[in-house]
C-alpha cells in the first residue's frame, strides 16, 4: 500500500497523519530500580535532553493473522515487514477513547509508520471484546477500503499497557522515549484481566528516534548510554508470554 495515496484516500470519522518518512528507532535496555536515575542521565548527556510532555499510559490492541506471520517475521529478523495495532491514551486500560489505527513499516534498520485517528470513537473493552472492538473499528474507517480489507484479515493477538515518558534534544533532532511497568494480556480470554503478565517491573526501554540523515550524530548520543542496541519487540515479548512459550 502506498502510505501517501493511502493517506489522501481517508475521509469521514478518520483523520489522517501521514508517515513520517523514514527514520531509525534504536531500543536500549535497562535495568533500573530507580527511573529518575535514568532521567538524570538524559539530563547529563551532552545533547541536553528535556521532558516534553506528561507521562502518560500507552495501551495497544495487536493483530496477526492465524499464522501468526507479523510475530515470526519479526522473530526470524525479515528485513522488510509490517504490524497492525490500535493505540490509545490514558490510565483505564479499558476505558478506548479516540485510538489510532496504526500501520508499522520496517525496511531494514529504519521504519515508517501510517495513521489513522478515529474521532469521536468511546468503546468499553470491559463490557465487549476484541473481536466486537475490531468490528467497531473496521466501521469507522470511513472509505479507506485497503485498510478495511487488510485488517479483517487480521485477528487481535495481544493487549498490553506500559508507562512512557518523552524527551527531545536541545538541538530538536533526537527524541527519546522511556517504556516501563509493561503489562500483556490475552484477548482470547473473556476476563483479560486474569491473563495479565509482568515482565521485571526495573526494565526500562529506551528508545532513541531520528532522522536517517542524523545517524552518524546519533552514534554520539548512544556512546553516552551504559547500554547496547537491543532488538527488542514487545509484541514478540508479549506473545511469548501470554502463551507460556516461544511460538516459533
Amino acid at each position: 500500500m502506498n502510505t501517501a495515496k493511502a493517506a489522501d484516500k481517508i475521509s469521514g470519522m478518520v483523520d489522517t497523519v501521514k508517515g513520517n518518512n523514514l527514520r531509525y528507532e534504536r531500543k536500549f535496555i535497562f535495568v533500573s530500580d530507580y527511573l529518575e536515575d535514568l532521567i538524570s542521565l538524559l539530563y547529563l548527556n551532552s545533547y541536553c535532553f528535556s521532558e516534553i510532555y506528561e507521562r502518560r499510559q500507552v495501551n495497544n490492541v495487536y493483530f496477526d493473522d492465524n499464522n501468526l506471520n507479523f510475530y515470526k517475521q519479526n522473530v526470524s529478523g525479515v528485513g522488510e515487514r509490517e504490524k497492525y495495532r490500535l493505540r490509545w491514551y490514558g490510565d483505564d486500560f479499558s476505558s478506548i477513547t479516540n485510538p489510532t489505527v496504526e500501520i508499522k513499516k520496517k525496511f531494514g534498520e529504519v521504519g515508517d509508520k501510517l495513521s489513522f485517528k478515529i474521532k469521536d470513537f468511546n468503546y468499553q473493552l470491559d463490557a465487549g471484546d476484541a473481536w466486537d472492538l475490531k468490528e467497531q473499528v473496521l466501521a469507522r474507517l470511513g472509505d479507506e477500503q485497503q485498510l478495511i480489507n487488510n485488517l479483517s484479515l487480521l485477528n487481535p493477538t495481544l493487549f498490553n499497557a506500559y508507562e512512557r515518558r518523552y524527551f527531545l534534544s536541545a538541538c530538536g533532532k533526537f527524541r527519546v522515549t522511556l517504556d516501563y511497568h509493561q503489562r500483556f494480556y490475552n484477548p482470547g480470554i473473556n476476563q483479560y484481566q486474569e491473563s495479565i503478565k509482568k515482565i521485571d517491573k526495573r526494565i526500562v526501554v529506551l528508545e532513541l528516534k531520528y532522522d536517517m540523515a542524523d545517524d552518524f550524530e546519533a552514534r554520539r548520543i548512544s556512546q553516552q548510554f551504559s547500554s547496547r542496541v537491543s532488538r527488542n519487540s514487545k509484541y514478540v515479548q508479549g506473545v511469548d508470554l501470554i502463551n507460556g512459550r516461544t511460538l516459533f
